[in-house]
């Protein structure tokens, strides 16, 4: 078929999908499509080609744009003039994504016709724009809504944002995923017939990418050039100069702009902007003038002299400043400043920007912006600066990059008491102290940030004061002082009064719940889940974010499942509505390590992967992650997860004491080296952790330590601080000790139990269950044992159960991994595997499929669905 003047090869197969999809989303059954290829791929040509089948469906398009900072939903901006009066009224004066999102989800859902959402250049989507498409994802299945969201694959690498969201919404039904390719060279040739181009010699120089061969046939030449940047330039060069100063006026402005702003930019008057459209470089969109693509626009900007560029955006900044208020995003207007090198329009327009993009989610939008005006500083007072870096601090902890927001908070603490301001000191203290609850090696440095904040504010009773003790509850529960939690809370509450500070009696319930509940009251849960009702009501999200993760935390270390589950659903809900990817990664953390306890094996390896790939270097749900994932290894016999458990001990070498007993990698090491038979091993990692947890008397953790320590020195000396089915166990009750491990859904440790009896019957029962689970060590143990006992009827070892093309679900991972561009380094880090292994894993890979190499295995996984998990 043909788009504009030129033919539409090869996109018969793309086109018959998306058609395919769009039915099935007319029918009711909503899809997302998430559309791949380079640059120049086509991939805005098939989706137009695709749009004009459409007939008399509602079709909104919005793309985002290549800015410095991405304007918040810059997409959904585009589509303003087309959407109903309530959404449009939100978007622009909002102060709450939520509504925004659910605004939109209603109208796809209850719209009167079928609509399709075209996102374009997602690549460059900002952060509340991705929060969007993940709350669309797992709510487009009973809409009459398509979404396509196309993305150059070459520009999003293994930890870019948008490959995050692609993996989170892969398990999901209503997703599906498309790659453009390039041309084949019989494509090009097709399309030079007639011309007296070479097409071989096309292809090679194009490398088959769409755009790059239409803009040398749109030139007109024999001669291929070697770029498209010098195919783009050979054209604009022919431009009279009125025109060529609209283009790189335009150029300066963006991807589109009103044709009356080029004019007051560029100084020439709007019609120089027809020989631009003629020649193939601009196009008519809606009213506006635009690139035809963004590769155009790049090779025209770089081209313009530097002093030339800064003048024209020293224009731009001069126009769009004088129009009405809020009719220009503060972003598009620090954007100019900064490139006009503008340092005081910098500092007017980056912290409203970064008000902006809070306000809307796109909380690394906010904290780039607060960077660019802290940049513009200069020599101005300490509290001015203070602000500015304590605002950061809170954007980053925000957009869950925790190293960032640990700097900028320190930063902010010195600058208050450079200003001499004790009492703005002592709030930042208290952010500092959140942060760094959250990185585990640096739990220390919150206990004394906290104590000291506590000092500053004692004077009088403040919102800051009130927070400062809320935080030390929740750092003296981390470290199990779970009695002192609740002194704090009740000092809180004391504070806040009847009814005065729903927030601050929202903060007290919940410091005193936790330390309830830790101290083993489940009522405590009641006061929690009270905390989070009042801090929803007065849209404190971020609190109520904070009380549904100690909730997940307290019922999965207490061993609570049911209430576990219960809180889970509704706590994703809100930390998904809410855009909230730290408490949802944390979540998700705690709800493999549940996963992993109830012997549901495949779904723990599945979500603890997930977590792994997104979470930070050595963040708290990183190392729980890693832990899980290393105790599944230790279990099922995979490959040595002792050095994976010890980069998770030795990143936490100074929390350990303080919250050993939530992350657990002493007793996760212990229990992996107990299956080599190295005794002398166990006795060392269990007894160097052993004082501190008899210190903090957690019942968990002190039971664990010391049923591995009674396989090397026989049972211990049984107290009553160790919980009760490892007390059972340790004080030879094995059938009781399994009896109450079911009770609590652990079949694992239900199997130990029974394992340590030399009862053939019991043994036996210990067998079958191991080999249920897939526990190939343990059920190897427990088989020698039977021989020892002169048994000889011993059942072989199970195979593991294999998916239906015959790869083991370690190797449908790296297949799906392998089919979304990443080498085998980057599977590697991604799986928290050696390069030695993952080249095994794909070697295997490609034996199973029958396929000669990665580009096959590849489309073998996009053609069946394979998906990360």
């Amino acid at each position: 078929m043909t788009v504009g003047t030129w033919t539409l090869e090869e996109r018969d197969g793309e086109l018959a999908s998306l058609t395919r999809w769009w039915d099935e989303a007319a029918a009711g059954a909503g899809r997302l499509v998430l559309v791949g290829g380079d640059a120049g791929a086509g991939k805005t040509a098939l989706i137009h080609a695709f749009g004009r089948r459409l007939g008399d469906a509602r079709l909104l398009s919005g793309s985002s744009e290549p800015l410095t900072t991405p304007l918040p939903l810059g997409p959904l901006r585009d589509m303003t003039g087309d959407l109903p009066d309530p959404l449009s009224r939100e978007l622009s004066a909002t102060r709450d994504p939520v509504k925004v999102r659910r605004l939109l989800l209603d109208e796809l859902r209850e719209g009167g016709v079928p609509t399709c959402v075209v996102l374009d250049d997602a690549h460059w989507a900002d952060e509340a724009t991705l929060d969007l498409l993940r709350f669309l994802g797992r709510r487009l299945g009973t809409c009459r809504a398509l979404v396509v969201v196309a993305y150059r694959q070459d520009e999003v690498g293994p930890r870019h944002p948008l490959r995050v969201l692609a993996g989170d919404l892969a398990t999901l039904p209503a997703v599906r995923r498309l790659t453009v390719p390039m041309l084949s060279e019989a494509a090009v040739a097709r399309l030079v017939s007639g011309t007296g181009i070479d097409p071989g010699e096309l292809h090679r120089r194009t490398g088959g990418n769409a755009f790059f061969v239409t803009q040398v046939l749109g030139d007109g030449g024999a001669t291929v050039p070697a770029t498209v940047r010098d195919a783009v330039l050979a054209r604009a060069a022919r431009l009279e100069p009125g025109a060529r100063d609209a283009l790189d006026a335009l150029a300066c402005l963006g991807t589109q702009a009103a044709p009356w702003l080029v004019e007051a930019v560029s100084g020439r008057s709007a019609r120089e902007l027809d020989a631009c459209v003629e020649r193939g470089l601009l196009t008519d969109k809606q009213g506006a003038v635009a690139f035809r693509h963004e590769l155009v626009r790049v090779a025209v900007e770089q081209a313009i002299p530097p002093g030339r560029a800064a003048e024209l955006h020293r224009r731009a900044l001069a126009v769009l400043t004088a129009r009405p208020p809020g009719e220009v995003e503060p972003a598009r207007l620090a954007e100019h400043a900064q490139r006009a090198g503008d340092r005081a329009a910098v500092l007017v327009h980056a912290p409203l920007a970064a008000q902006r993009a809070s306000a809307l989610g796109s909380h690394k939008e906010a904290a780039a912006h607060l960077r660019r005006a802290l940049d513009a500083l200069g020599a101005i007072p300490a509290a001015d600066r203070a602000g500015l870096l304590e605002e950061l601090g809170r954007e980053c902890h925000l957009a869950d990059d925790l190293e960032a927001a640990l700097r900028a908070r320190q930063a902010a603490v010195d600058a208050w008491r450079e200003a001499g301001d004790r009492r703005r000191q002592g709030g930042a203290l208290v952010g500092l102290a959140i942060t760094a609850a959250h990185l585990a090696r640096e739990i220390p440095l919150g206990e004394r940030a906290c104590d000291e904040a506590l000092g500053l504010l004692a004077a009088s009773p403040t919102p800051e004061l009130a927070l400062a003790c809320a935080v030390r509850a929740k750092l003296s529960a981390m470290a199990f002082r779970h009695a002192e939690a609740v002194t704090w809370g009740e000092r809180l509450l004391a504070m806040t009064g009847e009814g005065t500070d729903p927030q601050g009696r929202a903060l007290a319930l919940s410091s005193i719940g936790i330390g309830r509940a830790l101290g083993g009251d489940a009522a405590g849960l009641g006061l929690i889940g009270e905390s989070v009702r009042l801090a929803r009501a007065a849209a404190a999200h971020d609190q109520a974010g904070l009380a549904y993760f100690w909730l997940q935390l307290i019922c999965v270390t207490r061993r609570w499942y049911a209430e576990a589950e219960r809180w889970y659903g509704e706590a994703l809900a809100f930390a998904d509505d809410h855009g909230q990817e730290v408490w949802r990664q944390w979540l998700r953390a705690f709800h493999s390590r549940a996963l992993l306890d109830q012997g549901r094996w495949e779904e723990a390896e599945a979500l603890a992967s997930e977590v792994l790939r997104t979470a930070d270097v050595d963040d708290g749900r990183k190392m729980l992650s890693m832990v899980v994932l290393g105790r599944l290894r230790a279990r099922r016999g995979d490959s040595d997860p002792r050095p994976l458990l010890a980069t998770v001990r030795s990143t936490m070498v100074t929390a350990e004491p303080v919250v050993g007993w939530i992350i657990g990698p002493a007793p996760a090491l212990a229990e992996a080296v107990t299956y080599t038979g190295d005794t002398g091993q166990v006795r060392a990692i269990a007894t160097s952790v052993s004082a501190a947890a008899a210190e903090q008397g957690e019942p968990w953790l002190l039971g664990e330590l010391a049923s591995w320590l009674a396989l090397v020195d026989g049972p211990p000396a049984v107290t009553p601080d160790v919980a009760e089915p490892y007390r059972l166990q340790l004080s030879g009750r094995p059938r009781a000790a399994a009896a109450r491990w079911q009770e609590l859904g652990c079949p694992y440790e239900a199997a130990l139990a029974l394992a340590g009896t030399t009862d053939e019957g019991t043994l036996r029962e210990a067998l079958t269950a191991f080999d249920s689970l897939g526990a190939g060590p343990m059920r190897d143990i427990t088989a020698r044992r039977l021989r020892r006992l002169g048994v000889r009827d011993i059942p072989r070892r199970p195979s593991r159960a294999a998916g239906p093309d015959g790869l083991s679900a370690r190797e449908q991972e790296v297949l799906a991994l392998l089919a979304d561009g990443l080498r085998n380094a980057e599977i590697a880090q991604a799986l928290f595997l050696s390069r030695r292994t993952v080249e095994h894993h794909v070697a295997a890979v490609l034996r199973k499929l029958r396929v000669a190499n990665r580009a096959e295995a590849a489309r073998y996984a996009r053609h069946h669905g394979v998906a990360v998990r």
